[in-house]
């Protein structure tokens, strides 16, 4: 056999075998083509989920109780889906926001507590908005609230009270001072509004208001950490006698039983008499510093006759003089102003007492420096604005 009868036969045999190749092919596509058309007349296979979702509203609120204590983002989406259908389902939208809060999402939790809120404004729908916003540190916002709450409700101080300790919080102390001081009116026993009210004052740096309100709140709510504390940081400010606390002012210190200046300046003595005529104690406190002899009753005379004497046009020399005075808004108060001259000179001396009558008793604080009266008299006035009775 030549080379070109044998290239001949081997394709030949080539074709014949490519042949059989497509039969076999075809064949087993119609196979598998009339296999899929029977599977197709069959039942179809079941679907991937056997549970059947709930057609109305109820049944998905059910659904999220059911699963609700092993599912909790499971149970959310079947309330979220059956508010969906029904919308005003008050106290499950309320219980689908406490879902949320349970999940730190606070920001759909406010959401939908104002939801509620818009819509029914009850009592309940105001405290749970509060709650959340004060929960989600939006103490302003909280706060505003709450006083449009007591708007609504003014039958309800604790709105009030929200408002106020909210206000605090967020920095607003006029507002906050506001809301607890109609508050306290209301309800005058509760203890609580007082103590807030002293942390206001004492950021307003007015401490005699603070340790009013502060011992106030001790009264009404015994043995209280906080309160206690307030209290001793306080009496640790004042100087402490009998029933009359005195803020120690900045600039001074506490010297045994009286105050001194850092220094050493001036000094400041506490009496108290069982009786008395307030006038006459100031007198005798104020004169027991001075010079012996420079006060007399003759003296004083001598001095009346000399300022009389001097001409219009003589210089302002130095006169001894002594006056007294009552302290405007304190009726039982008196104060005496004692000093060898009228305008400074190198040996001035100067002392002033101020007396009051409070409990059958006569409190006395008396000032002595070498220095002009009118400084005594500013720092006393002061002292004693700022003083506190003790109830």
């Amino acid at each position: 056999m030549n080379l070109k009868t044998l290239y001949t036969e081997n394709i030949k045999n080539f074709l014949k075998l490519l042949l059989m190749g497509l039969c076999m092919t075809v064949f087993l596509f119609s196979q598998v083509f009339s296999q899929q058309k029977d599977e197709q007349k069959k039942d179809p296979p079941p679907p991937l989920l056997s549970v059947e979702l709930p057609k109305d509203a109820e049944g998905f609120f059910k659904d999220a109780e059911r699963i609700l204590e092993n599912d909790l983002a499971g149970a959310i989406r079947l309330y979220e889906m059956g508010l969906i259908l029904k919308p005003d389902a008050w106290d499950k939208r309320k219980r689908l926001a406490s879902l949320y809060e349970k999940q730190n999402q606070l920001g759909l939790a406010i959401s939908e507590y104002e939801t509620i809120n818009k819509t029914t404004g009850s009592k309940e729908s105001f405290l749970d908005l509060i709650r959340s916003m004060e929960k989600a540190n939006f103490i302003k916002a909280a706060a505003d609230n709450a006083a449009n709450a007591f708007k609504k409700y003014p039958d309800e101080p604790v709105f009030l009270y929200l408002s106020g300790e909210l206000f605090y919080k967020s920095g607003e102390l006029n507002q906050a001072l506001k809301a607890l001081q109609e508050f306290i009116r209301l309800k005058p026993t509760e203890g609580k509004a007082f103590f807030i009210i002293g942390s206001i004052y004492e950021k307003l740096n007015k401490p005699k208001d603070a340790l009013l309100n502060y011992i106030r709140a001790g009264e009404l709510i015994k043995d209280d950490r906080d309160i206690n504390d307030a209290i001793k940081r306080f009496q640790a400010k004042t100087f402490n006698i009998s029933d009359l606390s005195i803020f120690i002012p900045d600039g001074w210190i506490r010297d045994k039983d009286r105050l001194l200046s850092m220094d050493s300046s001036q000094s400041i003595n506490f009496y108290v008499d069982t009786k008395g005529d307030p006038e006459k104690i100031a007198i005798k406190y104020a004169k027991n510093v001075m010079p012996y002899g420079l006060f007399t009753d003759e003296a004083l005379k001598s001095y009346e006759e000399l300022r009389k004497n001097l001409k219009k046009d003589t210089p302002p020399i130095p006169i001894p003089f002594i006056r007294a005075r009552n302290i405007e808004g304190k009726n039982s108060a008196k104060m005496v102003s004692i000093s060898t001259g009228e305008i400074a000179h190198t040996n001035i001396e100067s002392s002033v007492a101020i007396s009051m009558l409070y409990k059958d008793k006569v409190y006395t604080i008396a000032w002595k420096a070498e220095d002009i009266a009118e400084k005594g008299e500013k720092i006393l006035i002061e002292l004693f604005e700022q003083a506190v009775w003790l109830p």
